[in-house]
């Protein structure tokens, strides 16, 4: 019976994700939004993510580790699964503006300051966030020189049912992950690593294609403008309040996604179909690794 109650709570979070994914889509419907995406696209879109985050950091060591492993987790759900979805199912060429290039370039550097931070200085996760700070500065300036209309008043109730219903499942998610972790005898970082970004990338996932009619460029943006704040701000702040550890899949988790934000970047410029192949073989490396640990 408890197995099916903590089924539930998952079930619950993603009926939350796929609501507020729906908001999000239809409020971008008929608006300009590119440097939008940059801007404020991220802290609603990693909403789902947050609530664990939070949740997780008042929940003890197991729950301290499932916010970590589901903030380490979205940029390699994204670059993987998400990034080879978009490929595979849209069949159009890779077109970035500087936005995104911004982006990926955050993400990157993000992500060698983590290891910088974890194995060496602790504190050095300080300029994780300053990173973001940075980044998000920059993104403003160009929202602020975009149009910009009144949002619907549809959009914004299903925007909102998703985020009351997130903020009341939470807290059940981080318990039900520290629960199934106990059961499968597995670090909850590793199940919270590979679950809960399957379910709360949704928006991120589904964002390419309600854009379809769109440009490229802004295809692109809704995919990939959360990975800074998912490198930067949430493992930033955890490590400053916490001794976190992060088990050898996570380390090979964002040295996988690094390596195919690098890829990301060279693909545009050589314009050679390369990240198709690369997340097939990542995800293969990723499963077997996970094979053999467990």
């Amino acid at each position: 019976m408890q197995v099916y109650l903590q089924v539930m709570a998952f079930i619950a979070f993603a009926a939350g994700c796929f609501t507020l994914s729906y908001g999000i889509d239809l409020s971008f419907e008929s608006h300009e939004i590119t440097h939008f995406i940059y801007f404020l696209f991220p802290f609603i879109t990693t909403f789902p993510e947050l609530t664990v985050y939070v949740y997780g950091l008042f929940s003890g060591k197991a729950g301290a580790e499932v916010a970590i492993g589901t903030a380490l987790g979205e940029p390699f759900i994204v670059m993987t699964v998400g990034l080879l979805a978009y490929k595979l199912f849209t069949k159009r060429p890779l077109k970035m503006d500087s936005g995104s290039r911004d982006s990926l370039l955050t993400f990157i550097f993000a992500s060698v300051i983590f290891f910088i931070s974890y194995y060496i200085f602790r504190y050095a996760s300080v300029f994780l966030i300053l990173l973001f700070v940075v980044y998000e500065y920059v993104a403003q300036k160009a929202f602020k020189r975009e149009k910009h209309e009144s949002l619907r008043k549809t959009p914004l109730i299903y925007t909102f049912a998703g985020l009351f219903l997130l903020s009341l499942t939470g807290k059940y998610v981080v318990d039900s992950t520290v629960y199934f972790a106990k059961l499968l005898s597995l670090p909850p970082s590793l199940i919270s690593f590979l679950v809960i970004p399957l379910i709360s990338s949704a928006p991120e996932i589904v964002a390419p294609f309600v854009f379809l009619k769109r440009k490229e460029q802004e295809q692109i943006a809704s995919l990939i403008a959360e990975l800074p704040l998912t490198m930067s701000v949430y493992p930033g702040l955890l490590m400053l309040v916490e001794n976190i550890s992060v088990p050898f899949p996570l380390a090979l988790g964002i040295g996988i996604s690094l390596s195919q934000a690098v890829l990301f970047i060279l693909e545009e410029k050589t314009e050679k179909n390369i990240t198709t192949f690369t997340s097939f073989i990542f995800l293969a490396l990723f499963v077997i690794t996970l094979r053999f640990l467990i």
